[in-house]
């Protein structure tokens, strides 16, 4: 029987209501599909292994997909991927564009004018509670609503659509420093995330949101960018440290190089830089720079034939990534680089479910010859459990250029075993709403040297306690390397 595909928009409290097609049952079994067909952790965590719970999760999830809505599916989908405990095997949302008529089902509460003395004289307070601000001129103040519930509301905001007194987001505890949050857009669809974490006491990341704590004060705030928490910062700390933050790989990698180059004098003509990552949770390559500026090596080895950077489970969504991934030399006509991809490409269209080795194109070995500056004399890179994937790649990379490098701080999050996300809309054409994304590649030496189960370890643990850590970092590189 042809299949009659029906969508029904109507606005109903805050949601879209959808046909059968774009059923929760149609989603997880999307969603599975695509995992067990793309995914290599479904071979190393389930085939390798006692499936038996995996089995019984399915099971479990598809009973509870019968009677749960497409909005609500969102729940579903995060229990099934959570499963795998990789952070790069997610589902998310991306609605399309909503209705003006949708701010009309936007709460608003009132905050009281003198918060900031009530906040003062609280007791017990929540970390979250406080003035938070983000890109675009944008402040909420985060209330308690609940015993484990809060709400952000806007304060000021540059956003024609937005006014004071309305929530942009909702907020339930789940833990301590764990929550999950609904962030309203700027066309007031929700967005949903989970387990998210306040780091360096005034950071607060989900998805592309950014916000920093402006009050109350704590020492950490002067080495935020107020304006846009996610830009990178430079700042002097005293006569031997320089301070360069990176809190997001999520941003146009040439304001970082523009930052650097505008201080290369200060930079390389001081004794230590500090490094601070702490909540880059990946996104873009941006580090060229930074490893520049740091190098000890000058000239590296060639690389040895025959030996993969990375692995793959051949998969078509794989041919396609890497399709996509090549277009850059499609664009240019490099003709050997287009071959070279096209061979890997056929090559893993060919051989569906099998582990294939992958290495990125290089037009001849990387043997040139590269400048080793006097300063910095070290670097001291600091991380927290917020690092994860590209940030934790940044760390790896400098260890393996830099010798100069000492790690701070505490575990990072582990999240580089499997990489490069590749996110694929699921659901159907008339309820584009989910994504799913799963890691592409994993690491050659997944089963002998994990990094996921730990995060990448500090050299120095700094005390959990410590307030300010850039300045704990500081201190303890001038004791180490006085003059």
């Amino acid at each position: 029987m042809k299949r009659i595909f029906l969508l029904v928009f109507c606005i109903l409290g805050r949601y879209t209501v959808f046909a059968q097609t774009c059923s929760c049952p149609d989603l997880l079994g999307q969603v599975i599909s695509k995992t067990e067909s793309d995914y290599a952790g479904y071979i190393h965590k389930v085939k390798e292994k006692d499936s038996s719970q995996y089995i019984g999760l399915k099971a479990m999830l598809k009973n509870k997909a019968v009677n749960t809505s497409f909005i609500d599916c969102y729940g579903v989908l995060q229990q099934y991927v959570a499963f795998f405990h990789d952070g790069h095997l997610d589902i998310f949302e991306s609605p399309p564009k909503q209705p003006d008529s949708l701010a009309a089902t936007v709460k608003t509460l009132s905050v009281p004018a003198n918060y900031k003395e009530i906040i003062s004289q609280k007791t017990g307070k929540d970390s979250i509670e406080g003035i938070w601000t983000t890109a675009g001129y944008q402040q909420v103040v985060i209330i308690k609503t609940g015993n484990n519930t809060f709400s952000g509301v806007v304060q000021q905001t540059s956003s024609p659509k937005w006014a004071p007194g309305m929530v942009k987001m909702e907020i339930e505890k789940t833990a301590k420093n764990t929550y999950n949050i609904s962030v309203y857009r700027g066309d007031f669809a929700r967005l949903r995330f989970e387990d998210i974490h306040i780091f360096k006491n005034v950071f607060l990341a989900m998805g592309n949101y950014r916000f920093a704590k402006t009050w109350p004060v704590n020492a950490e705030y002067k080495y935020i960018n107020t304006k846009d928490p996610q830009l990178p910062v430079i700042k002097v700390i005293d006569k031997n440290n320089v301070l360069l933050t990176v809190p997001s790989a999520l941003i146009d990698g040439r304001y970082l190089d523009s930052l650097l180059t505008k201080n290369d004098a200060l930079i390389k003509s001081t004794p230590n830089l500090i490094v601070d990552v702490r909540g880059n949770g990946g996104g873009n390559y941006i580090w060229g720079s930074i490893y520049d500026i740091a190098n000890t090596i000058v000239r590296p080895e060639p690389k040895k034939p025959g030996v993969s950077d990375l692995m793959l489970m051949a998969s078509r969504d794989d041919a396609v990534y890497l399709y996509n991934m090549s277009a850059y030399y499609r664009k240019k006509k490099d003709d050997r680089a287009t071959k070279y991809y096209d061979s890997l490409i056929t090559v893993i269209k060919a051989n569906p479910g099998t582990m294939i080795g992958f290495s990125f194109y290089r037009s001849r070995p990387d043997t040139d010859k590269r400048v080793v500056y006097k300063y910095p004399a070290h670097i001291a890179v600091i991380t927290d459990k917020a690092v994860a994937s590209a940030g934790e790649a940044f760390i790896i990379g400098l260890k393996e250029t830099s010798s100069k490098m000492t790690l701070y701080g505490d575990n990072t999050f582990g999240m580089i075993d499997y990489s490069s996300v590749n996110a694929l809309p699921i659901g159907d054409k008339n309820c584009p709403w989910y994504y799913w994304g799963y890691p592409v590649f994993f690491s050659t030496d997944i089963k002998t040297n994990p990094i996921n189960p730990t995060g990448i370890k500090p050299d120095i643990y700094i005390p959990a306690q410590e307030k300010d850590w850039v300045q704990w970092v500081a201190n303890d590189l001038n004791e180490k390397f006085k003059k």
